[in-house]
């Protein structure tokens, strides 16, 4: 059998994360910077550029001011081109940065996933961070979890909100929120805390990358978060030297 060390391969995948989180914290503030990984998150994977560039044209300081979620939902929707009604929105609004309809993809994709829809469920959640910030918002969670020695539990408790179904926010936390407070976070102990986790927490659910890899390596087991990851890098290096 081919040597396969899932735990190296794991610790590899999450550098790489950190070090992207790393770059985007050159480049943008703390809250931008994590804002646009989330909305480059909703993307997945047809529309992660069209995400990306609503993210830009739609700033998080901009979606600081705009204090409820209807408006939030209407700016984006505006933004990315699903709606033409201005009724509501603020009178500074800049109306000329509009995506086009049309560049958006639907193919193979589920109704429930769907870019409009998946507009409306992160406006719930960015409008529960309006006032403090996203980073802070999802600091403090994770501070409250330090203690807890359930990973699971405590992943639940962190992401906790509406509008993004439960798997997509396992995903969430794991591809963006681990990584991004691992880098940006100042002391050992929330750093400890997600290092704890990444390696206590059960896997995720099986994708197609986990299912190959299972059927082709039945004898090496997936154990945690950190092993799934670590079949997710050797599976994309695979495709990558084919």
């Amino acid at each position: 059998m081919k040597n396969i060390n899932l735990n190296q391969l794991g610790n590899r995948w999450l550098e790489l994360k950190k070090q992207r989180m790393q770059n985007l914290l050159k480049i943008a503030l703390p809250d931008e910077a994590l804002y646009r990984e989330i909305m480059l998150s909703l993307g997945y994977p047809s529309n992660k550029v069209n995400f990306l560039e609503l993210a830009l044209i739609t700033p998080y300081a901009e979606i600081k001011k705009l204090k409820e979620r209807q408006i939030i939902e209407k700016v984006l929707l505006y933004r990315a081109g699903f709606t033409d009604d201005k009724k509501g929105l603020p009178e500074d609004f800049d109306f000329s940065l509009k995506m086009d309809k049309s560049v958006w993809n639907y193919k193979a994709i589920r109704p429930a996933n769907f870019p409009e829809k998946r507009i409306k469920g992160i406006s719930m959640l960015l409008s529960e961070t309006i006032e403090e910030g996203i980073v802070h918002f999802f600091l403090e969670r994770i501070k409250m979890e330090l203690n807890n020695k359930e990973p699971k539990d405590a992943v639940k408790r962190i992401m906790n909100f509406d509008g993004i179904g439960v798997q997509r926010k396992m995903e969430m936390f794991f591809n963006i929120i681990m990584p991004f407070f691992m880098v940006y976070s100042d002391g050992d102990e929330i750093r400890n805390f997600l290092n704890f986790i990444f390696e206590e927490h059960p896997p995720l659910n099986e994708n197609k990358l986990i299912k190959s890899f299972k059927l082709n390596y039945p004898d090496i087991k997936i154990k945690n978060v950190k092993t799934y990851m670590g079949v997710i890098m050797f599976q994309k290096d695979k495709i990558t030297e084919a």
